[in-house]
């Protein structure tokens, strides 16, 4: 909410439109409470917190435009906001593990009550907030919460899974154990059909395994890539014009990366780059998009005479489903090798300290004052990025335990 700038008489009117509106809403609220009365003696209760995923707000409303009396930070609890219902003391609190309803013991007002007004004045609050909240994203001023560490397990996952598959499906067949009579009268006739077919569905389910998580991987790695990129363009530490941002959010995956590493004179990561478009384009947009491939291979025309063709010819060899099974081992190698080459980028060279601050879980902000902080720790050296990490880290847990 933007700050009341002073003697402002259309701040005041829009101020006291919007308090008009709340009390009306709150009907039975007051910001009386008892003198002397300690919250911890209270009657405390947690409601279902997707009735207020934000908390915050009732901080917000209750005390900066309601003008209600608050506290905080205390022990495993970050705030509370003292008032009344119905002249019966209520309290708003957050607490280490939830947003948390006061009431005194001998309360009369029913429950519901409460939820359902409280929750209606959220709902005229985030109304009133939503141009402001816009207009921080258009400016920058805005966090982005670091998911890498569980974007970057997901993909590890399926590559790994997809490895024991593909090491399965090349170690020999178990095959069948025949009762000794049989076998002896069947060595000359070499195998049974039966058990033919069990090593040939064994190889096939091995098989069809790795490509299911290879295609998982694939997809796994490109979402964790294009989070890292939104990440390292903030830890990069450059300043952002206005709107900036937003252009940069809606850039595609391989503008994004171009921004964030120049490709410049760098003919391995131009190199790099062009095999990366090409597993997106043979391997991740087939499966990604219902198997439309963009050469026209999922197209096929019929030929009079002869049958169906695929629209894109000759070229149907590099087409995913020439095989019989679409991703193969060397497919999987091939996207691993790739991949690796691409971290390799993004986390060592002009990249080594932005992304240290990535793997760290650091959560970025994108305003001018946090960019330039960014960019001084990383102009001091090593040393001075792990002090700034570290310095994040412990405010982080402190307020995350509510450990004040």
């Amino acid at each position: 909410m933007p700050k009341k700038i002073k003697n402002d008489p259309e701040a005041d009117e829009v101020m006291t439109k919007i308090r008009k509106r709340l009390n009306k809403t709150l009907a039975g609220f007051s910001p009386d409470f008892p003198a002397g009365l300690d919250s911890w003696d209270m009657e405390s209760s947690r409601p279902p917190a997707e009735l207020f995923p934000v908390p915050e707000l009732v901080l917000f409303t209750f005390r900066n435009i309601l003008g209600w009396r608050w506290s905080g930070a205390g022990e495993k609890v970050r705030w509370t906001v003292y008032g009344s219902v119905l002249g019966e003391p209520v309290g708003f609190e957050l607490r280490k593990f939830g947003f948390t309803i006061l009431r005194a013991k001998d309360h009369k007002v029913p429950y519901d009550r409460i939820v359902g007004q409280v929750g209606a004045a959220m709902r005229q609050i985030e109304e009133l907030l939503a141009p402001f909240a816009a207009e921080q994203a258009r400016l920058g001023n805005v966090l982005i919460v670091n998911r890498f560490g569980e974007f970057e397990s997901r993909y590890r996952y399926f590559r790994g899974k997809a490895r024991k598959a593909f090491a399965k499906a090349d170690k020999p067949a178990q095959l069948p154990k025949l009762p000794k009579a049989r076998k002896e009268k069947e060595s000359e006739a070499g195998l049974p059909v039966g058990m033919i077919a069990a090593v040939l569905n064994q190889l096939h389910a091995a098989q069809t395994e790795g490509y299911f998580l290879t295609t998982a991987m694939i997809e796994a790695f490109f979402s964790a890539m294009e989070h890292r990129l939104i990440l390292l363009r903030a830890f990069s530490g450059q300043p952002l014009e206005s709107g900036g941002l937003e252009v940069f959010l809606e850039k595609s995956w391989d503008e994004k990366l171009k921004a964030v590493f120049p490709l410049d004179n760098n003919h391995q990561a131009g190199v790099t780059l062009g095999k990366l478009r090409r597993i997106k384009e043979r391997l991740r947009n087939p499966f990604s998009h219902g198997g439309v491939e963009n050469d026209g291979g999922s197209l096929f025309f019929h030929l009079p005479g002869i049958g169906v063709v695929p629209a894109n010819f000759s070229d149907f060899a590099d087409s995913p489903r020439f095989s019989f099974i679409p991703i193969k081992v060397d497919n999987f190698e091939e996207c691993c090798s790739v991949f690796d080459a691409v971290h390799d980028m993004l986390s060592t060279g002009p990249l080594v300290f932005p992304h240290r601050f990535v793997d760290a879980g650091v959560d970025p902000s994108f305003d001018a004052k946090t960019l330039s902080e960014y960019a001084g720790a990383m102009a001091k050296g090593a040393e001075a990025v792990a002090q700034w990490i570290e310095l994040w880290g412990h405010n982080w847990t402190t307020h995350a335990n509510m450990d004040y």
